[in-house]
């Protein structure tokens, strides 16, 4: 069953958190965990303000390093999958904690996340990914980050024909006089697609 925290006890996890008070945040955890006979990491799972944000949300976009990673510590021993969650739990607009942390340019923060597992390809709901929102506030070591986890991505698509090769499999339709498209080669002449 999930934890009863009331809202007074999630704001305070969410204050701690946003304002880096790590002694503070660690005593109201485990009083609430023990008090509710659950783990720390389901307290933390269940506390989310109106706007759904956590105290994932709330260190990240405030580049508290070291609260973040207390918040994941508690979830080492918890199944991967909720971990994941944890991770990579939206709040209203579709931002994640790396959101977060790549809008304020966080950089320690953002590889703490990712080499935690956050999903780094996760759009909001304006389809922005972290990478996007860092890009957008000059956020470069950030940026640069993200690009070189890419990897050799571009190699990768390089070998395989990279855009060359994407298109070959593409086919344009064509548009006859009277405005109608026409599509090449997959119909034969005289057949009707009505």
């Amino acid at each position: 069953m999930a934890p009863q925290l009331s809202e007074d006890e999630i704001d305070d996890l969410l204050y701690a958190s946003r304002t880096g008070e790590k002694d503070e945040l660690a005593t109201v955890l485990s009083s609430l965990a023990e008090r509710e006979k659950v783990s720390a990491a389901e307290i933390l799972t269940s506390a989310k303000d109106e706007g759904k944000s956590t105290c994932l949300h709330m260190a990240t976009g405030n580049g508290h390093v070291e609260i973040v990673t207390l918040l994941l510590s508690h979830f080492t021993s918890r199944p991967a999958e909720e971990k994941q969650a944890f991770l990579d739990a939206p709040n209203e607009y579709g931002n994640t904690g790396l959101h977060w942390a790549a809008l304020g340019g966080h950089l320690a923060v953002v590889k703490l996340l990712v080499e935690g597992g956050a999903s780094v390809a996760l759009a909001n709901d304006k389809n922005y990914v972290p990478l996007d929102l860092a890009s957008f506030g000059d956020k470069f070591d950030v940026v640069d980050y993200f690009l070189a986890q890419s990897g050799g991505l571009e190699d990768e698509n390089a070998e395989e024909g990279g855009l060359d090769g994407a298109v070959e499999g593409v086919q344009l339709d064509e548009e006859t006089e009277g405005g109608e498209v026409e599509g090449k080669g997959k119909e034969k002449e005289g057949s009707s697609s009505s």
